[in-house]
């Protein structure tokens, strides 16, 4: 048996690839209010991988990520490779990720990914310290948690994609029940919230997010991930206030609503 708290996602010895891990975090921070990029979620995402979810002997977690590594998880070239972590690193101890909190008396926190991000130029890599408030979100996680392998994300080109396939899988129904498929639903999902979720800019309208978001989003999840996404639209007075939303992972089956955004 492994130890308690050996951190098997850690390890690397030149010849693992870091897709090969799995991206575990709490379904508050699965369905959590922030807009990054491709570059900083695929960083955001190796990073969390090189955690392990049961390891609880720390308040906060130093990891480090090499330009080889992304380079090989993601397919880029690896003179290109630091400079993307290097500029991701800005965004991961900067920008603002929020939560709805299961605290009582409180309703949201406002939160930075990183405490600390240090450059190795020279090395091609970066070591980047978890804020120690994240950390509950993301190790000695037991029940209500998101969970996928970093592999079945990597290829996305839209961090929308990926941030939407996060939310699918945070709702999706237990896999022991579904043969291993990603298959469920959401039940009237506000359209502000999940806006915010995304990180769609304020200024999209409706028919701009669906063609820019949503439609981008339904077709990258069929063709990267087969999974078919079938969303249909419910108003209030005569605005688009909700949305259902239907999902399943596999080739062949086809969905009532299967077609994209319907209203």
């Amino acid at each position: 048996m492994e130890s308690k708290h050996k951190n098997i996602n850690v390890e690397y010895d030149g010849l693992r690839d870091v897709a090969d891990n799995s991206v575990t975090k709490s379904n508050a921070l699965a369905r959590a209010y922030y807009r990054f990029g491709l570059v900083e979620k695929r960083c955001m995402e190796a990073l969390i991988s090189k955690l392990n979810p049961l390891r609880s002997d720390a308040d906060y977690q130093d990891i480090e990520l090499s330009a080889v590594e992304y380079a090989k998880a993601y397919g880029v070239s690896e003179k290109h490779a630091y400079q993307h972590l290097a500029s991701a690193g800005d965004s991961l101890v900067n920008r603002v990720i929020t939560i709805d909190s299961p605290r009582f008396g409180v309703d949201r926190e406002k939160l930075t990914l990183m405490s600390r991000v240090q450059y190795l130029s020279d090395n091609g890599r970066v070591i980047c310290t978890f804020n120690n408030l994240v950390v509950p979100h993301l190790l000695h996680i037991r029940n209500q948690f998101t969970k996928y392998p970093l592999r079945d994300a990597a290829n996305f080109n839209s961090s929308y994609t990926w941030r939407f396939y996060e939310i699918l899988v945070s709702w999706a129904e237990d896999k022991r029940d579904t043969n291993g498929l990603i298959i469920g639903w959401i039940d009237r999902q506000n359209v502000d919230e999940l806006r915010e979720m995304l990180g769609v800019p304020a200024s999209y309208k409706w028919s701009d997010f669906q063609r820019q978001v949503l439609n981008v989003v339904v077709n990258e999840l069929k063709e990267k991930a087969n999974i078919h996404v079938a969303i249909e639209t419910r108003k209030t007075s005569r605005k688009i206030t909700h949305l259902n939303i239907e999902f399943i992972e596999d080739d062949q089956q086809q969905l009532p609503l299967l077609g994209g955004v319907r209203s």
